[in-house]
């Protein structure tokens, strides 16, 4: 069963700018200690100032590297956040669906690329490489191959009226954020690292 939210982004900042002191400076849309990433949207849709094209801050955007690109173990470190993640799950032996328990377990029993500190991201870490400029899959295939336009587990437990039985997850198909039934399967991506 899935339960999808809408407004993904005033969801992250709400939740972002009631956690803490942090203050918008709204000439370079940049949200001073809120690392939010850049949507990516880089082409024109209209001939209205002000669409999410015409903001384009070089400090959130994306950039990613492969390390050991020719090899069966490869990683993608994202640039911006420092985090790295399995170029293909296929070649990680995780690129089945899981549910939500299994998918935790399928990540930290990990041993890829010289690394056993994998994990299954948080929900803000698997909307940071989710990129609007794209749709199935909405994100950038050259650093993320065999991304399936499907819910993808986040570790974060969505808490909604008491009830701890449902996690989040991101949809590669369109970018959405939504939540599943923590016995449901999904898809997993990996992660390690971070700032």
């Amino acid at each position: 069963m899935k339960l999808f939210k809408i407004g993904i982004f005033s969801t992250l900042l709400s939740a972002a700018l009631a956690g803490g002191s942090y203050a918008a400076d709204i000439s370079t849309h940049t949200f001073l200690n809120c690392n939010l990433p850049d949507t990516g949207q880089a082409a024109s849709y209209t001939a209205t100032f002000g669409e999410d094209h015409d903001y384009q801050p070089t400090g959130s955007r994306p950039g990613y590297a492969i390390y050991n690109p020719v090899g069966v173990s490869s990683v993608t470190v994202d640039n911006r956040t420092g985090l790295m993640w399995v170029t293909n799950p296929n070649d990680a032996g995780i690129g089945g669906t899981y549910t939500w328990e299994n998918a935790i377990t399928a990540c930290e029993t990990s041993v890829y690329a010289g690394h056993t500190d994998w994990r299954l991201p948080n929900i803000k870490e698997l909307v940071s490489i989710v990129d609007y400029s794209r749709q199935s899959p909405s994100i950038n295939t050259t650093y993320f191959l065999n991304t399936q336009s499907s819910y993808y587990w986040s570790s974060t437990t969505y808490a909604y009226m008491s009830s701890t039985t449902f996690a989040w997850d991101v949809t590669f198909l369109s970018g959405g954020m939504g939540s599943g039934g923590k016995t449901d399967v999904n898809f997993v991506r990996c992660v390690r690292g971070g700032p």
